[in-house]
């Protein structure tokens, strides 16, 4: 009788291959073979970009800073953007994902303030939030509305009673960096984050706002649901409220929430 013939499928064969090529190189399979994407408001890219050198020297899985608008970043996760991990500068955006059960664990990391700045080499003197309404205010630099940091301004303008005077100067910028760019260009005015202007010699902060003027500003980090999760998400998840994490953050100029 012949001996019956059993073949294994191509994927198969090419999955023993692969694994076969990482044992015969002696990379283990662990961790260190990973990579992750995490997903940032533009207000923290230089700090977690800093934090991801740190957590690969010391757990060799790498991490991919995508920064950008948070409504935006949001919108691509929804979409099915590849992300393993959002830091949002805002609530709502994170609401945003959990009403598509997108969200695997999410706690509060980070608080920041409402500053206006001006060119370095501005004359205009900015005492109070009314002083953006006057003929020497030519343009006032705001992200847009559904950015975070639109929001929180527009928030702070309508509430101090002068958006009426103002609306009609404002340029928009795609998020809180394009928006700083307007101010080194030559923009008039503009309100960013108090992180945002640090270390930066064109532009220079005019004035702080009160943070009762608008929603608090904090930074939900969260683990995105996916089919098939990265087992460093959640490695990567805690070492962001690490303490050399948050070092890190508070050298930036971000506040640590509770």
């Amino acid at each position: 009788m012949e001996t019956p013939r059993f073949e294994l499928p191509a994927r198969v064969i090419a999955l023993w291959l692969t694994v076969a090529a990482v044992v015969s190189t002696g990379l283990p399979l662990s961790a260190e073979n990973l990579t992750l994407k995490i997903y940032v408001a533009a207000s923290t890219k230089e700090a977690v970009e800093s934090i991801a050198t740190q957590f690969h020297a010391e757990t060799g899985i790498t991490v991919e800073v995508s920064p950008g608008s948070s409504s935006k970043l949001a919108k691509q996760i929804v979409e099915g953007a590849p992300a393993d991990l959002f830091l949002s500068a805002d609530q709502s955006n994170a609401d945003y994902l959990a009403t598509k059960q997108l969200i695997a664990q999410r706690r509060n990391l980070l608080g920041n303030r409402l500053v206006v700045v001006v060119p370095s080499n501005s004359s205009l003197e900015i005492g109070t939030l009314g002083d953006l309404g006057d003929d020497g205010v030519k343009q006032l630099a705001l992200a847009l509305e559904k950015v975070p940091a639109g929001e929180y301004a527009r928030q702070a303008l309508k509430k101090a009673g002068i958006w009426p005077r103002v609306a009609e100067k404002v340029v928009g910028g795609e998020d809180v960096r394009a928006t700083l760019a307007f101010v080194e260009r030559g923009a008039s005015a503009g309100i960013v984050y108090l992180t945002d202007p640090i270390g930066n010699s064109k532009v220079r902060v005019a004035l702080e706002i009160a943070p009762d003027l608008h929603s608090p500003i904090e930074y939900p980090l969260v683990v995105i649901k996916r089919p098939a999760m990265n087992p460093g998400a959640a490695k990567l998840y805690e070492y962001m409220t690490s303490e050399p994490a948050k070092a890190v953050f508070r050298k930036a100029g971000f506040g640590i929430l509770p």
